[in-house]
Formats: C-alpha cells, sequence, structure tokens
C-alpha cells in the first residue's frame, strides 16, 4: 500500500513538474499585436484580421496555449473581445495567430467609423487580456498578457 501511495504520489509530483516547465515556456513568450487589418467594410458591420505575434525563446519546448481571451480597443473605445484557442508554438519560432471578427457599426463611434473606412487619422490599437494553459487535472492556469500599442511588435 505505501509502494502505491509513493508511486502516485512521484506521478503527481511529476505532472506538477511538467506544469510548472509549461509555465515558464508561456512566461518566456514575448506577445505582440501585430496587425489589426480592415478586410471589409459593409452598411452594418466591419471586419477586422487581429494578428497576435507570439514568440517562444525556448530553445527545446514548445510553448503550449490552451486559450486567449482578451479586448481590443482602438483610440481607447472597446471594439472588440477577442479569442483564441489551442495554439502551439515551436522551440525558437513565431507563430502568428489570427482572429477574424466582425464589428457592427452600431457599437463604433462615429468618428471611429469614418477613420476606418476611409483609411485615414491615427488609429491607436490596444490588446489586454489573459492566456491560460493546462495544468494539473485539467486546471486551467491564468497568464495575463498586455500587448501594447500597435507598432510595438519585438
Amino acid at each position: 500500500m505505501k509502494k502505491l501511495f509513493l508511486l502516485a504520489l512521484c506521478v503527481g509530483l511529476l505532472a506538477g513538474c511538467s506544469t510548472v516547465k509549461q509555465a515558464a515556456n508561456l512566461k518566456n513568450c514575448t506577445y505582440a499585436l501585430k496587425s489589426v487589418e480592415l478586410t471589409d467594410v459593409g452598411l452594418t458591420s466591419l471586419d477586422f484580421t487581429l494578428t497576435i505575434a507570439i514568440t517562444n525563446p525556448n530553445k527545446t519546448e514548445p510553448a503550449k496555449l490552451k486559450r486567449f481571451v482578451g479586448v481590443l480597443t482602438a483610440n481607447d473605445d472597446k471594439i472588440a473581445d477577442v479569442t483564441l484557442k489551442d495554439i502551439e508554438i515551436q522551440p525558437q519560432a513565431t507563430y502568428n495567430a489570427k482572429a477574424k471578427l466582425s464589428i457592427p457599426t452600431m457599437t463604433l463611434s462615429t468618428k471611429l467609423i469614418g477613420l476606418l473606412a476611409m483609411g485615414s487619422g491615427t488609429i491607436d490599437y490596444h490588446l489586454t487580456g489573459t492566456m491560460y494553459f493546462e495544468g494539473p487535472m485539467g486546471v486551467e492556469i491564468p497568464l495575463p498578457v498586455d500587448m501594447g500599442r500597435l507598432g510595438n511588435h519585438n
């Protein structure tokens, strides 16, 4: 009975070490808002493709992201919720995660709609949120991220 308990304890500790390693991999990754492209202008909505560059500097281990939940703002106005799921970033690589957004025009300010539709003026995009990775027994572990302003790609 003691041997079985010790075996179960060792397995639990190894799973915990794996989770700590995954957490370190995600923590060491860099996250940047790479682009926000207006892809379609309609009467009732504007469609965008948002690209997040995730770089894994680790030399041997991939970084595994369970999900991302965040908010995209433009000129300090919230324009969309952003969600990504199940992403694996290979060692010493950058993965460009893409999210397609369709934003109803009635949720945007008149000034912002004009800037977007005409492609003129300066629009300051900002993305903040939480990256989640899977911990022991399926528990999600959060990692808050602030991707900064567009153009701050590193």
